[in-house]
């Protein structure tokens, strides 16, 4: 790894902002096959301290670029599949990124030519003592979630996003588990994908509205299909709102956000 690091200065989370670096690099790390290089600058431009993590990785193809930092985005299965999927890692970074009202790019040639992750801060002034700590950890209030999805790397995807926003987890495999498990963890939400094998997400919602133990679960559908007439079957089968895949993390958290401001139904 060959690193170019001048002295820049932002103003951020600590924590958060380890957690961008951290992923950026895994990320190279994960798509950089032994022998290529993954080179991280940091500098200065104008009013922004830049961070860029370029690897002589596998690339990216041309249409997955614009949905790359996107939840349950998929690479083409040769890449996809061999290294593990694409993980949480470019989601969670994007909405850390969002939050400190910074910006982070990708860019790549495509297959074979490697990839460059460009992170954009506002530049500040280096502080002459210790820095003030982000109130950021403060605001986030924990929501108890439920996710129900047969993918396991889908469902363990979203999981850790949620975790790593401050969110407290559990998973279901389908939709018999993931009725048990809300009735007997009685989450705050339960975020359902539809096209489950045997007990369909439909069917999962209605059972839950149905039962007093868990009629006041927010719900949340997962779907492919995002035209009015879907919306209205989830809304019809119990749910409170649906996302369609792949999921935006910005989108995701303000829906999260509003429920929230809901309460139980």
């Amino acid at each position: 790894m060959e690193l170019e690091l001048k002295e820049a200065w932002v103003n951020a989370d600590i924590t958060r902002l380890d957690q961008i670096v951290s992923n950026l690099l895994i990320n190279a790390f994960k798509y950089t096959p032994e022998g290529g290089t993954i080179r991280v600058t940091v500098a200065t431009q104008g009013d922004k301290t830049v961070l860029t993590v370029k690897d002589s990785g596998v690339g990216v193809e041309a249409a997955l670029l614009p949905r790359i930092f996107d939840i349950f985005v998929q690479g083409t299965p040769n890449i996809d599949r061999a290294q593990g999927g694409l993980g949480i890692g470019l989601a969670l970074v994007k909405q850390l990124m969002q939050l400190h009202g910074a910006r982070i790019e990708a860019f790549s040639d495509g297959p074979g030519t490697g990839s460059t992750f460009t992170a954009r801060f506002a530049r500040i002034d280096a502080p002459q003592a210790a820095a003030v700590e982000s109130g950021e950890d403060k605001d986030i209030q924990p929501l108890r979630i439920l996710v129900v999805e047969d993918h396991t790397d889908a469902r363990e995807t979203l999981c850790d996003l949620l975790q790593l926003c401050g969110h407290l987890t559990e998973g279901a495999r389908d939709g018999p588990e993931g009725i048990l498990k809300a009735g007997a963890g009685q989450p705050d939400v339960a975020i359902v994908d539809i096209g489950l094998p045997g007990l369909n997400g439909y069917e999962v919602a209605a059972r839950l509205r149905a039962d007093p133990v868990t009629q006041h679960i927010r719900l949340i559908a997962l779907t492919g299909y995002g035209q009015a007439h879907d919306r209205q079957l989830a809304l019809d089968a119990g749910f409170d709102t649906h996302l369609v895949k792949p999921v935006n993390a910005a989108e995701l958290f303000k829906t999260l956000q509003a429920l929230q401001a809901l309460g139980p139904r």
